[in-house]
């Protein structure tokens, strides 16, 4: 147990205690935090050191592909101006030869020496020199004249004919087949053409698309080689078939990337990219690798499909030790958060002190306020006690008074209960003896038609025996007839008789055969009174007190008829529906009598009160309804006024709605 001497060290020690270990919460929560703020910001620094080492190769990669579109892009016509130049230097020499040997040797002889300096020329190039006569009469060309080991095909020879027919120079693209590698193939040739009329004759020279194709690439290829870049990196170039073709390490060239590269993901991803990209189905103009070879060295390749030829151009970085790289602004970070931590103590140690400086004399001041309310709370204890001691005798003496004044009550109580249980019975019998007066009229017009029926035919019967006009099977008929009528006289009998059968019995019957039984007993009323009913009745199973909610359903049915004697109006309709649901049996009752009243709606339903004249309403009918519903059938009532429609005519009035649960409560 707690000792009271150590209430005030405890006051004393247990606020210190907590600011200490609240300061110390806080202070490493801050350090934690400055510590985490410093990874992540060096992960951040790390990251776009990265970024930016991709972007720089990517800048690279940018300006390799615009020089390599360039070279593509004017690769023809530097071919073009090439083969020009080779036909203007060639007809240089041709002239400069004809005009040395004209008027001292022959024409043929001129040709001789002007096909021997081509050869010449011809022997130092890829291109070909070529030389066709034509007839200046025809201006066609002589198919035998002289050649420069270059077979001139039909097609070619007609295009050569189109062309000089409207100009002297023109370019003329073909293609040939010729034998490369021990194959035939196609290839593209462009050729250019000079008229030479002094000698009627055509300079030509032609030239391989393919081959000056080839010299371009190697071209590009030694432009890439003389490219330099950090001692950490190097450009390199792949073919279709990923065999590296060029690269600026020296180390890697005419061998398979795949024999290079260990990671087979990445050789599957370039492929795929290479594929994709061919057939412009890429969504990224350049491809990433980057491969972690331990904590703080990677290795970056990026890549770019260059799709005239079908290669990859790439450039491979090896980032090590990238911490050195940005060690000069993590070196500030981890200062600042230095500084953090070390202000974070320094202020944790000074908010302890003054805390706890204060929470000392705080916690004097506390304790000397307990103990003078200690000694004033043991100064009430001693006067409490004294009146403790007179409060037991008093009350003692009120314990006896309120046992004797309970006493008194309980009797009371029980007499008003025996009241009101007898005033209840006085209720049931005044509302029965009402039904009893309502079911005696009901049976006076129940049975006023068979007894007029009885009558005429024994007023008849006697006419006929008088005059002689009767016979046994009119006679037979006749008593058949007043059989009926008894019959129909005895069944109404039993069933007011029934009606008014006091029984108790909860049992389960059919709501339709219910209501179609209380249309039976005030039918007759209601026909003579020419109010319709409309009925739209469905089979429903209930429990409860047959008997009673007989006479309920008969005390709404008979205030609806007494309302409707009340209007003028040649139509009068009573309309009753019968449905369920999931949980519940419904009967709606409504009548095209005008409505209740909206000030007396909350009363109908209490004892005594009624619109009629005294003479006619007890005022107790509806009030027993309730009862009956609520107790006998263990269900609810409501009232409303309502609208409905009927011969697409507007009708208003009272809507009784009695609901009633399918399974009986147990209690």
């Amino acid at each position: 147990m707690f000792k009271e001497e150590n209430l005030s060290k405890t006051i004393i020690v247990v606020p210190i205690l907590f600011i200490i270990l609240t300061a110390s919460i806080i202070t490493f929560i801050h350090i934690k935090q400055a510590d985490s703020k410093f990874k992540n910001d060096s992960k951040k620094l790390e990251k776009t050191f990265l970024n930016e080492e991709k972007e720089r190769l990517v800048t690279i990669l940018d300006s390799i592909n615009s020089y390599v579109k360039y070279k593509k892009l004017t690769s023809l016509n530097i071919l073009k101006d090439k083969v020009k130049d080779k036909i203007d230097f060639a007809n240089t020499i041709l002239t400069e030869s004809y005009n040395n040997s004209i008027g001292i040797e022959s024409s043929e002889a001129i040709q001789i020496n002007i096909l021997s300096s081509l050869s010449q020329l011809n022997s130092k190039d890829k291109g070909k020199y070529f030389l066709y006569g034509y007839s200046k009469n025809r201006n066609s060309f002589n198919s035998k004249n002289i050649s420069l080991k270059d077979n001139i095909n039909k097609d070619f020879h007609v295009q050569i004919d189109e062309v000089l027919h409207k100009k002297n120079t023109s370019f003329i693209f073909n293609k040939e087949t010729v034998l490369r590698d021990k194959k035939l193939v196609e290839l593209n040739k462009i050729s250019y053409l000079k008229k030479f009329e002094s000698l009627n004759l055509v300079l030509g020279y032609s030239e391989y698309l393919e081959d000056f194709e080839v010299d371009t690439k190697k071209e590009i290829l030694k432009r890439l080689n003389l490219m330099k870049l950090q001692k950490n990196s190097f450009i390199f170039t792949l073919d279709d078939k990923l065999n590296v073709i060029q690269d600026t390490s020296n180390n890697f060239k005419n061998i398979s990337y795949e024999t290079i590269q260990t990671n087979k993901n990445m050789i599957s991803s370039l492929f795929d990219y290479a594929k994709l990209s061919k057939i412009d189905l890429i969504e990224d103009e350049y491809k990433y690798f980057w491969n972690k070879i331990d904590k703080n060295n990677y290795t970056l390749d990026v890549f770019s499909y260059i799709d005239t030829w079908d290669w990859l151009i790439g450039i491979n970085i090896n980032i090590k030790n990238i911490d050195k790289s940005i060690e000069g602004i993590i070196g500030i970070n981890e200062s600042k958060r230095n500084e953090i931590i070390e202000y974070s103590i320094k202020t944790a140690l000074i908010f302890i002190f003054i805390s706890s400086f204060l929470s000392y004399f705080i916690s004097i001041k506390i304790t000397n306020m307990l103990n003078q309310y200690k000694e004033s709370i043991e100064n009430q204890k001693s006067a409490l006690r004294n009146i403790n001691a007179t409060l037991e005798v008093k009350v003692e003496e009120k314990t006896k008074e309120l046992e004797v004044l309970n006493n008194k009550l309980k009797q009371k109580f029980d007499s008003e209960v025996q009241k009101n249980r007898h005033k209840d019975e006085l209720l049931q019998v005044q509302s029965k003896i009402a039904s009893m007066g309502e079911m005696i009229g009901n049976i006076a017009h129940q049975w006023r038609q068979p007894l007029s029926t009885i009558s005429t035919i024994a007023s008849g019967n006697c006419v006929k025996i008088d005059f002689d006009f009767i016979n046994n099977n009119d006679m037979k008929n006749d008593f058949t007839k007043i059989v009926e009528c008894t019959k129909h006289l005895s069944d109404t009998i039993e069933d007011f008789r029934n009606f008014f059968m006091e029984n108790k019995k909860i049992e389960e019957f059919d709501l339709r055969e219910l209501i179609d039984k209380n249309l039976i007993l005030v039918g007759s009323t209601l026909q003579n009174n020419y109010i319709k009913v409309i009925q739209n009745f469905s089979s429903v199973k209930i429990y409860g007190v047959k008997n009673e909610l007989l006479q309920a359903t008969i005390n709404i049915i008979n205030n609806a008829k007494d309302i409707l004697l009340l209007k003028e109006e040649k139509q009068r309709y009573i309309i009753i529906d019968i449905f369920q649901d999931e949980k519940n049996a419904y009967l709606i009752i409504k009548d095209s009598g005008g409505g209740i009243p909206k000030s007396i709606e909350n009363k109908i339903f209490e004892p005594y009160f009624s619109t009629k004249d005294q003479s006619i309403g007890t005022g107790i009918g509806l009030h027993m309804t309730k009862e009956i519903i609520n107790n006998s059938m263990k269900g609810e009532i409501f009232v409303s006024n309502e609208k409905f429609y009927i011969e697409n005519k507007t009708h208003f009035g009272a809507c009784f709605k009695l609901v009633f649960p399918l399974v009986f409560p147990s209690n």
